[in-house]
């Protein structure tokens, strides 16, 4: 059975990731909406004619969930992730951490606080104030040069000028934290990391897990730490969703966004790193694999990637649990129902295999028992 899923707004990066984390997967069915007149990757879209801010953007948003019966939101921006998850018809639709944890992220103040109130991580927050909606001048000038009028709340923070870092992060519905990856943020642009790098912190599992304990997520979510003058890492903000740069996991086998979903819908999580890529360009995001054969599982895969496997160039073997014969350019090989893949991968002893298959049992059978990449069809565009 198929969920309608709308992307909210759908043209952010987020969005985009959002896009590329489910485009071939065969339990959703995706739309868009956003402000632009279209969209180059959503076939289905909406255009949005109203502001998150505007009081008449929460009636457009129930008319498309209502006229094109939707199942679940996926919001790609923090304000309206935060506006609509505070709408009670809305609410329940959006997968992902509960309304009380969204509340306390969309505020750096709240985050700190909360924070603070945790023995294990009070030292981490940095030395802050809140500054109320005011007039800002230099101490040390005159007439309004260097002034600046602030309408909103604002936190003045200790500077940090040390690297910075994103961890990845997921929560099981037991409100246990399963998945922790840390990441150097290489290159940042619009406070987006456009190069991401795997690295190692120490303690970063008991942080994450001390954050959980303070604020309850569910699902996918992620916080940010930056290095003081010594060299101690302080907290920036956490979000309750995915980072923007976060494509890094779903090609190392985790994908956050589907993750999401399917403990949504109630179903159990679990994850595999594959090891696969250490650093990544969000824009740009290749495998470097050595690579001979690829083993492609027919139902639900190979009808959405057989215009990419021609240009690889390489061996292509469909493998299948069909009881009727399928018809493809490539080699067949049937596997009987009490047959594991792996097994008769193994058998077959090709030179450097990889596995594609849109089934995690599947992946995670080859895997463990192959020690072979093993990548969902959404990944072979980056082979």
């Amino acid at each position: 059975m198929k969920h309608k899923l709308l992307v909210l707004p759908c043209a952010t990066q987020m969005g985009v990731e959002q896009y590329h984390s489910l485009k071939y997967n065969k339990i959703v069915e995706l739309v868009g909406a956003a402000h632009n007149d279209n969209d180059e990757l959503f076939l289905d879209y909406t255009k949005l004619n109203h502001s998150v801010e505007k009081p008449e953007f929460i009636e457009e948003v129930k008319r498309i969930v209502k006229l094109r019966d939707i199942d679940m939101i996926l919001t790609s921006h923090d304000d309206m992730l935060y506006t609509l998850k505070n709408i009670p018809e809305l609410e329940s639709l959006i997968p992902g951490s509960p309304k009380e944890a969204i509340n306390i992220c969309r505020f750096k103040s709240k985050s700190y606080e909360k924070l603070k109130s945790h023995p294990n991580l009070r030292d981490r927050v940095p030395e802050y104030s809140l500054l109320a909606p005011g007039f800002l001048k230099p101490d040390r000038g005159q007439g309004s040069r260097g002034s600046l009028q602030i309408s909103q709340d604002y936190v003045y923070c200790e500077h940090l000028p040390g690297r910075e870092y994103t961890i990845d992060c997921f929560t099981n519905s037991l409100n246990e934290v399963i998945h922790v990856n840390p990441r150097l943020r290489k290159t940042i642009v619009n406070g987006i990391s456009e190069t991401t790098s795997l690295v190692s912190l120490p303690d970063i599992n008991k942080i994450a897990t001390w954050i959980n304990e303070v604020i309850h997520f569910k699902g996918a979510w992620f916080f940010q730490m930056k290095e003081d003058e010594r060299g101690n890492l302080k907290f920036l903000e956490i979000a309750p969703r995915i980072g923007g740069g976060s494509n890094i996991n779903r090609l190392n086998g985790i994908n956050l966004t589907l993750s999401d979903i399917y403990q949504y819908l109630g179903h159990d999580t679990e994850f595999y790193c594959q090891h696969l890529v250490k650093e990544v360009k969000r824009k740009q995001p290749r495998y470097n694999l050595n690579y001979d054969t690829i083993f492609v599982d027919y139902d639900d895969t190979f009808e959405y990637i057989k215009h990419i496997l021609p240009r690889l160039n390489k061996e292509v073997i469909i493998i299948t649990r069909s009881e009727t014969p399928v018809h493809t350019p490539h080699q067949t090989v049937y596997v009987k129902s009490h047959e594991r893949k792996s097994s008769v991968i193994n058998k077959m002893g090709k030179p450097r295999p990889v596995f594609i298959d849109d089934s995690f049992k599947e992946r995670k059978d080859v895997f463990l028992n192959c020690e072979i990449p093993c990548l969902t069809p959404e990944e072979v565009d980056y082979l």
